[in-house]
């Protein structure tokens, strides 16, 4: 199975992992639209000067936003930040409450729905600070970092010499996050020597060709294309960049390597998060950061089991209308396998049944070889909100992934998945301080809606695109469960192959053994995906029963694309409103 994450990295994630249920004594709410107006205002500006990943990937111009004299920084990883991260949230929450709701207006009221939920703090939750990793072989910043250091936007030569003075604040937040990983261990919350043998080898893959590392090559052919600079600033500027990667960036993730390994064997949990003390507390809390589903863990699967019947009943159905169906699923033929032609044809397919965008740039690059092994098949990097029409997609052509079957991850990661959501929210105008929330429910959960449309517009036959969907969607369904299975239920290896054995037929033990690591080293990541797909599901259903003959699918669409992402609750509530109107 295919699962696309969309690459970023967000320092501010911890104020939405304990932002869940916390309540203070109302005060009374005076302030109105200029109030409320300066309160997000300052908020994003807080957000977005927290690293310099944060601020080069949010504003192409932050100069506009009033930001300068802006010190290069990857931001604090300790104990101690996250507690006054938290101590934020609930100054924000704060605030918030002083804010007049009926003063608003509509768009401000929406803003105001999703912050509200989004900044509680729940009270136990420095309890479980510990409990956070950002550690992991896909998904772990120790992966995404080489991405978004290459990805580092030069907009002027400021940028460069940003970029520069960045580098070497690798080696002392590495040595934060070691000294983080050391806190874990002593609370009895490190990883097991497994997940630490996985890191550690994507590491010493990454750092193995020190002279000739990607990062060194990557940046010299940005330079080389970057206008107006002298031969001698080019030279100048490849050999400050080489000096830093050798200097400080390679011997961070030797630091990172050598601690690891020094921790190895203190960890006392091999199996899924539940298994710690106040696991199930953490994954409950994990799970809603994740999903932006108010559903409790009970919910979540009578809705999975829900779906999965359904699915599964389809598909039977099909096969037994039509049994030539099962071997042409095993090895399908796209009519459309050229990257750059798939997303030109999608941008028209897609014109009948999602609303119009105007037409963005955007290019299609590949994966490092030294980053095939640990990155996903495909993802889109979000650009800055200020610079939405130049768009970057990245394919992953290890020959682990067959790219003749691409059509539906570009759907997923371009038109009308990531690139086309992204862009036409963004082409709304929308308060600067949604762009720094992260509701990966939403966005995997919208992408993987749109791919399981876009089987019907490959170019395949109607049941065979109806069948490759079903199919999918249930894979997607049977990982989210053993997700919850493993780190909420306490699901052993055992269970887990039993599962797999059951459902799919897997004896493989190394497909068995990466499944169940996979769940244990990056718990509910799977669950983005898929409860985010089974929500818009929800959400559609509700629609079409409300609305009868009068639903419209593209119109649907739009009401979704521009309320933007946020929690699933909240955009039910609107919903409703939007409903209300149709008739």
């Amino acid at each position: 199975m295919k699962i696309r994450k969309k690459l970023y990295l967000v320092f501010t994630f911890l104020l939405l992992l304990f932002a869940l249920n916390g309540c203070k004594k109302e005060e009374r709410a005076t302030l109105g639209q200029t109030e409320f107006e300066a309160l997000t205002n300052e908020i994003f500006l807080d957000n977005v000067q927290s690293d310099s990943i944060t601020l080069n990937y949010t504003l192409a111009n932050p100069e506009n936003y009033g930001i300068t004299n802006f010190t290069p920084t990857l931001g604090e990883f300790t104990l101690d930040s996250m507690k006054e991260n938290l101590a934020k949230c609930e100054n924000y929450s704060a605030r918030l409450k002083q804010i007049n709701y009926k003063k608003l207006t509509d768009d401000q009221k929406l803003t105001y729905d999703v912050m509200k939920d989004y900044y509680k703090v729940d009270k136990n939750a420095e309890d479980l600070l510990l409990y956070y990793e950002t550690l992991s072989p896909t998904i772990g910043l120790q992966a995404q970092l080489p991405i978004l250091f290459a990805e580092y936007s030069f907009y002027d030569k400021e940028d460069i010499d940003s970029y520069l003075q960045l580098l070497p604040c690798t080696y002392d937040y590495f040595k934060q996050i070691i000294e983080f990983q050391k806190q874990k261990s002593e609370a009895g919350l490190f990883m097991s020597d497994r997940a630490v043998e996985d890191i550690v080898e994507q590491c010493e893959s990454l750092i193995k060709e020190k002279e000739d590392n990607f990062l060194i090559s990557v940046f010299n052919d940005k330079i080389k294309e970057f206008d107006g600079l002298t031969k001698e600033e080019i030279k100048a500027y490849k050999e400050q960049n080489k000096a830093a990667i050798l200097d400080y960036v390679i011997p961070a993730y030797q630091l990172l390597i050598d601690g690891l390994n020094d921790l190895k064997g203190t960890g006392k949990n091999d199996g899924g998060l539940c298994n710690f003390p106040k696991g199930k507390e953490y994954y409950e809390s994990l799970v809603k950061t994740e999903t932006g589903s108010d559903r409790s863990i009970d919910d979540l699967l009578k809705l999975i089991e829900k779906y999965m019947n359904k699915n599964i009943a389809s598909m039977q159905a099909l096969l037994a209308k039509d049994p030539t169906l099962l071997d042409k699923a095993n090895d399908p033929s796209y009519p459309m396998t050229d990257p750059e032609k798939i997303l030109t044809y999608l941008q028209d397919a897609i014109k009948d049944r999602f609303p119009d965008m105007e037409k963005v740039n955007y290019s299609i690059k590949y994966v490092n070889k030294s980053l095939e092994d640990f990155i996903s098949p495909a993802f889109y990097l979000t650009p800055a909100i200020d610079n939405y029409k130049e768009n970057s997609i990245y394919i992953n052509g290890s020959d682990k992934y067959d790219l003749s079957q691409i059509f539906t991850t570009l759907a997923h990661e371009g038109y009308p998945g990531h690139l086309f959501q992204n862009v036409y929210y963004a082409q709304q105008s929308p308060s600067p301080i949604r762009s720094t929330m992260n509701f990966g429910g939403y966005s995997e959960g919208w992408a993987t809606y749109v791919e399981m449309i876009a089987y019907h517009m490959s170019g395949i036959d109607d049941s065979l695109a109806t069948l490759l969907e079903e199919n999918n969607a249930v894979i997607l369904m049977l990982y989210a469960r053993a997700d919850i299975g493993i780190n909420y239920e306490g699901w052993t290896r055992e269970d887990s192959d039993k599962y797999l054995n059951n459902m799919l037929g897997i004896t493989d033990e190394e497909t068995l053994d990466q499944f169940y690591m996979s769940m244990i080293e990056e718990p509910a990541n799977y669950l983005q995906y898929t409860i985010g797909y089974l929500e818009f599901m929800e959400l559609r259903s509700k629609a079409e029963k409300e609305l009868g003959d009068q639903f419209s699918e593209k119109d649907f669409h739009e009401f979704l694309l521009k309320a933007g992402p946020c929690q699933f609750f909240v955009l039910d509530n609107y919903m409703d409103q939007w409903i209300s109107t149709m008739k």
